[in-house]
């Protein structure tokens, strides 16, 4: 390994530490999602098998799409392991917020490797302010990996807290979960949190 290769990732991982992105995340399959939270009303959102996004326009029609970030960027490290990726390898991200009038209900966060030209994602990004979940539900094709779940801070997630107005939502938990989507053998992670205004 060069010099140069081994001074980016010492300040990648420097980065990383201090923006709260190697933070360890314990992800945990269905069987075990009592031990992400025992309470029926946040599982059953959790375990939502169909399009989330059609699930929330069902309890408020007028839903929107907030985009906080969509660019290149290296992955959080739990994300670059889930996809087989070096540290360092730059993705594309793109982070909303699915919100209800004021009320913010979902931090959502699309991560894409190698969005070349040739990659069937690549229509993806200009996505803008639509839902991803519109499209995806709509592709007969795409094959999704089972859930995976886990609780965190807030805090942890990139552009979330930035966008909000309650600081002290930073101490409270987010319920995640998140899933693999392929077309092509091209990979597509999605996580979605779901945030203290749904659930309490």
């Amino acid at each position: 390994m060069s010099v140069a290769r081994l001074s980016k990732i010492k300040s990648l991982l420097k980065e990383k530490i201090e923006s709260n992105s190697m933070r360890p995340q314990f992800w945990k399959p269905l069987g075990l999602i009592t031990r992400v939270t025992p309470s029926r009303p946040i599982q059953n959102w959790l375990k939502t098998p169909s399009s989330l996004t059609a699930k929330l326009k069902d309890l408020c029609p007028n839903l929107e799409v907030v985009v906080l970030s969509e660019k290149w960027e290296v992955p959080m490290v739990n994300e670059a392991q889930q996809l087989g990726l070096e540290i360092d390898q730059e993705v594309w991200v793109r982070c909303v917020f699915l919100k209800c009038h004021d009320r913010f209900w979902i931090y959502a966060r699309t991560v894409i490797p190698d969005l070349s030209p040739n990659n069937p994602w690549q229509e993806l990004q200009n996505l803008g302010n639509k839902p991803l979940g519109e499209i995806l539900f709509d592709m007969p094709s795409v094959k999704r990996s089972a859930f995976e779940f886990s609780k965190d801070s807030l805090a942890i997630w990139p552009h979330l807290m930035d966008n909000l107005q309650d600081k002290t939502l930073a101490q409270k938990p987010g319920f995640a979960r998140r899933s693999s989507f392929k077309q092509k053998g091209a990979p597509l992670l999605l996580t979605e949190v779901f945030l203290p205004s749904l659930l309490e």
